[in-house]
């Protein structure tokens, strides 16, 4: 979880830099609340790493008290965002919450046995976060059913949307730098006939 979590702000980074962007682009861009994203990650790394926490809080409960807060970093910050930034956040709202659907409906993220294989890793294992896909698993296709061989991981179609928003806010946020930077020049040609 921790290569979808580091990659795609990285990669982000990379993207933006090639693009003729900078880190000074978020200056450009307000953000706020950014303490709910660390509240967030703690908690789900809590939940994920602490078993007295997996005993005394149900998945799905987890699930509510870790998605709130991202969910209201997004709302508090979507409506002041540029469009393409907005864009970004969208996709990564959307991504979440068709996780927490596929979660929620099965209690834990259901994966594909036959992804799993393909991505190096042993099939039908139960984790704290994930359980085998069967015959009773609701909105599979919702689950972690795409296998990154190289990584030996398997991921979701909430899971690309997420990582691939979050590369892409990154990248158009350090983007903001040139825009802002450029001098503009408005009129280049000089006017009363003085040359």
């Amino acid at each position: 979880m921790l290569v979808l979590i580091v990659v795609p702000p990285l990669a982000g980074l990379v993207l933006g830099y090639l693009l003729g962007g900078r880190l000074a682009g978020f200056r450009a861009i307000r953000i706020r609340g950014l303490w709910l994203l660390w509240l967030a990650a703690g908690l789900q790394a809590a939940h994920y790493y602490v078993p007295l926490v997996r005993e005394l809080v149900s998945d799905r409960t987890m699930l509510a008290v870790v998605f709130a807060p991202v969910l209201g970093w997004l709302v508090v910050n979507l409506r002041q965002w540029p469009a393409g930034i907005r864009a970004a956040g969208i996709a990564i709202v959307l991504g979440a919450v068709l996780n927490a659907v596929a979660i929620g409906l099965n209690g834990r993220m259901p994966y594909s046995p036959a992804a799993a294989e393909a991505a190096g890793l042993r099939p039908g294992i139960t984790t704290p976060k994930n359980v085998p896909a069967g015959e009773e698993t609701r909105l599979r296709y919702l689950g972690d059913i795409i296998p990154i061989a190289p990584l030996k991981k398997v991921v979701s179609p909430g899971d690309l949307l997420i990582s691939g928003g979050s590369c892409a806010l990154v990248a158009l946020a350090m983007r903001r730098y040139r825009r802002a930077e450029v001098p503009q020049v408005r009129n280049p040609i000089p006017v009363g006939g003085d040359l």
